[in-house]
């Protein structure tokens, strides 16, 4: 594994994520043994906007039910089960980190869903997988870290069958100033590497794929963010400042807020953008 990786497993992995996220159900009072993918929402979900964006590009993209995903740089699973459980979908996950392999496929376990989603350690630009394998590739806030932008879209094209479907959502470089750090995605310029949306949207359609839907939903994120900012001052209003027992924060780590305030002031300021699109694979 080159330096690269390692800098950003030492960005991603907090360490000792599965019983935090275990503790934090139980002080939901949720038995562990009955735990719903539906409980695990607001900590699986790790991009902006958590469910409500997973349900809105699933509805974008209009996703046949019992179709074979591939979910690039799967995260904890969350989009993972939300697709197996609502459409019978079979998953696979592949992301960089091997702990968040490990806790997704333990919180599959623990929500009954490990027969249909299962997920493996490694490299986006090196997928493991023989051509035309997925009607359905997936990726949700992961190109940011690759630079080689041509490369992985590349390979998404190669696993997807003839008339398969590309479904993204994916932060994008807006005014051309630099992006404030740490963020969720990068603590270091040389882990980020933004496109901006046109560019982005180039590389996609030079893969082969042609475009079915491309739209900017930063409206919809930056809402997202302040009703969520909203109820967390009425519950510190209420008495209660601490953060939730489950949430992003988890996955964060120690410098959470950190990382939330500045990614949304780089939203706010222009300097970022969020995009989803979905695209066809010629049959």
């Amino acid at each position: 594994m080159g330096e690269s990786h390692e800098e950003m497993l030492r960005h991603y992995e907090p360490g000792e994520l599965l019983p935090r996220i275990a503790a934090g159900l139980q002080a939901l009072g949720k038995d562990l043994d009955s735990v719903t993918y539906e409980d695990l929402a607001p900590a699986d979900e790790f991009h902006s906007a958590g469910r409500s964006a997973t349900r809105a590009l699933v509805e974008l993209a209009k996703i046949p039910p019992g179709s074979r995903v591939l979910d690039v740089g799967s995260g904890l699973g969350g989009p993972a089960r939300y697709l197996a459980a609502t459409l019978g979908c079979d998953v696979t996950g592949i992301d960089l980190s091997p702990e968040f392999c490990g806790v997704a496929n333990a919180l599959s376990r623990m929500t009954r869903l490990s027969d249909r989603t299962r997920f493996q350690a490694g490299d986006a630009l090196e997928l493991p997988f023989a051509a035309s394998s997925f009607d359905v590739v997936w990726t949700i806030q992961m190109q940011m870290n690759i630079r080689d932008k041509r490369r992985l879209y590349s390979g998404i094209a190669r696993v997807l069958r003839p008339g398969g479907l590309f479904v993204c959502q994916e932060i994008c470089a807006g005014n051309g100033e630099p992006i404030e750090l740490p963020v969720p995605w990068a603590s270091r310029p040389n882990q980020s590497h933004l496109a901006d949306a046109e560019s982005l949207r180039g590389l996609i359609r030079g893969a082969g794929l042609l475009e079915r839907t491309w739209r900017d939903i930063t409206a919809d994120i930056v809402a997202a963010r302040k009703a969520q900012q909203a109820k967390a001052q009425a519950s510190g209003a209420s008495g209660s400042s601490a953060p939730p027992p489950l949430g992003m924060h988890l996955v964060l780590g120690e410098q959470a807020a950190v990382k939330m305030s500045n990614s949304g002031r780089n939203t706010d300021a222009g300097r970022t953008v969020f995009i989803q699109g979905a695209f066809d694979k010629p049959g």
